[in-house]
């Protein structure tokens, strides 16, 4: 199958005018979701880079995905914070990130290319993700559409970021790493979704299914 598609490209050096916005909020509040996107980037270690961020008025991480300075991840939802383990992804290959939650026990799973690499339990344990906020790429929200800093910032490319509202089994997890131009998330759609971009960030068009995996 061949298809085009979006993919978002944030420059170096680092800046906090370089970012985008998903131009959709929630609905309604979500008990459980599974976040999935591509991502590409050769950045150091040693300083974070904020991947997707979701910020409502009470509080800045309602739900967040970003990269810790040691390789690690960090998952947040409803303000809570998970640390997984470290994840080879700096490396300037393309790659797919799915992390999962449920809210009514806490559970979170990180997967890269379909495989599981870390899981946890008792984040945001009967939390929720709430409705009506704001959806910044390749930044971390310290208030609500700004309080950016330069040391969160993404370098790379992004493409491919679906939300479903349930936890997605780990067979649909490795058929949206194999096939994931076919998936689209429930609440988000990637194809479907305007992107806002700003400072320096771009938009190309390039061609992913007939190749991938390679």
């Amino acid at each position: 199958m061949e298809s085009n598609t979006e993919r978002l490209i944030f420059p170096t050096p680092r800046h906090t005018g370089n970012y985008a916005r998903l131009l959709t909020t929630l609905a309604r509040d979500l008990s459980s979701y599974t976040l999935c996107l591509r991502v590409r980037t050769d950045m150091s270690y040693g300083s974070g880079m904020a991947l997707v961020s979701y910020a409502v008025e009470e509080q800045n991480n309602e739900l967040m995905v970003t990269g810790d300075g040691d390789g690690g991840f960090l998952l947040f939802a409803d303000n809570q914070k998970a640390t997984t383990a470290y994840l080879t992804v700096r490396d300037d290959l393309w790659h797919s990130l799915c992390v999962t939650w449920r809210g009514n026990n806490g559970s979170w799973q990180l997967y890269a290319d379909g495989e599981l690499r870390d899981s946890g339990s008792g984040l945001a344990v009967g939390g929720r993700i709430n409705s009506g906020g704001t959806w910044i790429l390749g930044q971390d929200q310290d208030t609500v559409g700004g309080g950016f800093e330069t040391s969160q910032a993404f370098s790379g490319e992004l493409s491919h970021v679906n939300l479903w509202d349930r936890v997605l089994s780990p067979s649909e997890i490795e058929a949206v790493w194999r096939t994931f131009c076919e998936h689209h998330g429930n609440v988000i759609d990637w194809t479907g979704t305007t992107v806002a971009i700003y400072g320096l960030v771009s938009k190309e068009q390039h061609r992913v299914c007939e190749t991938w995996p390679s």
